[in-house]
This record gives C-alpha cells, sequence and structure tokens, in this order.
C-alpha cells in the first residue's frame, strides 16, 4: 500500500510513524512538507546566540495513550518536565497560572517530532498544490511543477483552511466540517538579551492583547543559558484584528505591552523578530479525532480536529492512521 502524507507536524509524523510501526514491509508511507523541517508549530528559531520556541511553548499530558508517548518519549531524553514558575495576571492580581504538569521537548520543541521521523521517507521544501484521484491513485502536484504519482491512501495533515484549499475541488465527504473550523492567528516576538533578566517567574499569562503569554524560553530544560530568550505571543482576538497591519507598528505594540508586563524595557533586547503564524490557535475544533472519505481513502487530521494543543495533534495523527489501518485490512 502506497500511503502519502501530507505535512510534518505532530500530527502527521504521528500518523506515518503508527502506520510504519503497525504495516511495516506492508506499506511505503512518503511524508511531503512544505517547510525545510518536521515539526508544524513545535519549532524553534535558532539565531547565533539565541534560541526560541516561537510555536506552542509547552504541552500537558491528560490522555491515558498520550501519557504513555510523554513518559517513552522522557525516558529516551526527548522529552522533559518544565518545573518553572508560572503566573497569571487576572483582574490586576498575580496568580499562580495552574493546571496540569508542563512538558517540553528537548533540547528543543522539535526534537521528540525529529526523533520520530528517523527511518521514515520525509520530503521537505515539498509544497503540494493539487491532487487528482485517477484509476492508479492518487497523484499529488506540487508548487515547483513536481508531480508524485500512484498512491493508494491520503492523510492530509495540514491547518484546516489549506486543507480545504486541497480537498474542496474533491467534494471530500466531511468538507463541511473543515468549512466551520474556526483558527485563530498569533504573533510571536522573540526578544534576546545577551545579559540575564531579573524575572519572578518563567512564564506569565495575562488577557488577551498584544502580550498574552510571556516564557523566559531559556529557563526551559535543555536550553541555552547565559542570557535570557523571551518568547512573547499575542492573543487571539488582538491577532485577528491585526492580522494584515504594517509589521513594524505591530511589533512596536507588542514590545509596549511586555514592557508594561515585566516593568522592564525591553525595546533594549539585543535581537528583535516577530513571526506571524497565520492557523495558531482553535477557536472552533472539527469536534472529532480526524476526518475521514473511505470511498477516496482520504483522512484529514490535525490539532485543530480535536479544539487544539499538542496532545490533540498526537490524538489526531494516530486516529487517522487508524483509520488507514483498517482500509488496508480491507484491501
Amino acid at each position: 500500500m502506497k500511503i502519502a502524507i501530507i505535512g510534518a507536524g505532530l500530527s502527521g509524523i504521528t500518523a506515518a510513524r503508527t502506520l510504519s510501526d503497525k504495516l511495516e514491509a506492508k506499506a511505503a508511507i512518503t511524508v511531503f512538507e512544505k517547510s525545510r523541517g518536521a515539526g508544524g508549530r513545535m519549532s524553534t528559531r535558532r539565531t547565533d546566540d539565541f534560541e526560541f520556541d516561537h510555536g506552542a511553548q509547552y504541552f500537558t499530558a491528560k490522555d491515558t495513550a498520550f501519557k504513555a508517548a510523554v513518559d517513552m518519549g522522557t525516558k529516551q531524553g526527548h522529552i522533559a518536565p518544565w518545573h518553572g514558575i508560572a503566573k497569571y495576571l487576572k483582574d490586576g492580581t498575580l496568580q499562580n497560572d495552574t493546571g496540569g504538569a508542563r512538558y517540553v521537548s528537548a533540547p528543543r520543541m522539535n526534537s521528540w517530532i525529529k526523533a520520530m521521523t528517523e527511518g521514515l521517507d520525509v520530503k521537505t521544501s515539498a509544497r503540494v498544490s493539487g491532487l487528482l484521484k485517477t484509476g492508479t491513485g492518487w497523484t499529488l502536484d506540487f508548487e515547483d511543477g513536481a508531480k508524485e504519482t500512484g498512491f493508494d491512501a491520503l492523510v492530509c495533515a495540514v491547518p484546516a483552511p489549506q486543507a480545504e484549499a486541497l480537498l474542496e475541488p474533491l467534494s471530500f465527504a466531511q468538507l463541511s466540517a473543515i468549512k466551520a473550523t474556526k483558527m485563530d492567528v498569533c504573533f510571536a516576538l522573540m526578544l534576546g538579551f545577551h545579559a540575564p533578566l531579573s524575572l519572578p517567574w518563567d512564564t506569565l499569562r495575562s488577557i488577551d492583547g498584544p502580550a498574552s503569554w510571556i516564557a523566559a524560553n531559556s529557563a526551559k530544560p535543555g536550553r541555552p543559558s547565559g542570557g535570557t530568550a523571551l518568547m512573547v505571543h499575542s492573543g487571539p482576538q488582538w491577532s485577528n484584528a491585526n492580522v494584515d497591519r504594517d509589521k513594524a507598528e505591530l511589533q512596536a505594540e507588542m514590545i509596549d505591552a511586555a514592557s508594561a508586563l515585566t516593568g522592564l524595557d525591553l525595546s533594549k533586547a539585543d535581537y528583535t523578530t516577530t513571526h506571524r503564524w497565520l492557523y495558531a490557535a482553535v477557536s472552533q475544533g472539527a469536534g472529532q479525532p480526524c476526518l475521514s472519505d473511505k470511498a477516496q481513502n482520504v483522512v484529514v487530521c490535525g490539532d485543530w480536529c480535536l479544539g487544539g494543543r499538542v496532545e490533540g495533534a498526537w490524538l489526531s495523527g494516530k486516529a487517522a492512521a487508524e483509520h488507514v489501518i483498517s482500509w488496508a485490512a480491507q484491501a
């Protein structure tokens, strides 16, 4: 069975890893990723002096199967618990930011995913621009004009708007569920300081706005020490309203907001940049682990299927793989 997986974020790689482990020699699996490497929003921006996990900040584990996977990743050295000082500024009062135990991939946020890709066929810088189903299977068209043909099944592990663009021309059976999903923008401001900052917390959560989350990335396990890599995320409502705003103006407002929250002049950072995530948080998910179309042998997965979060991405990828495994058993 020849299987194509579009997207090398956690959902896509989890699906690929599960299929490879369970089908073994019965399947030929290829993962296609538009970026230069696997990881998706579990990614890390690196400079000569600083590192920033500018997408997912941490994750929790509630599902039994995901807990087992996290435990295994921890034993293998790809995941570490993050016992940081977490605060929440609510109604003008600084409170403890409670919740489940926090984990991060180590030494970088994409380390776990990269470990999972071992032995998998992952083709990077390969942006899929179109799909075609013929009598010989699925054909994938790529932005650079290349083609890959003869796939028996397709796993689409990309954000909902991108999945919609690819699958709408094919009359995908659960297209309405994709269209009903709502994903939010997020701006990631990265500030690097050669001299360590004096902060009374490792993470600070606030209300929606230009600085709704601030984290000392350098306080995470396994990260470089010596200075401070400060990560600032904007809230979804503010981000959606400012999606097309001038980058310099937006960045300045985020710095001002973060400075007010920390009581420090963050405009004096030694390194400053901002990244826009068009599809970051999920305000309305699909309400099911994955979306499948057995008639076309297509399954769609992603954290957005289950309302976001790293755990949701992993569970969705596992569910998608189980659909394909069932199709293989019936073939």
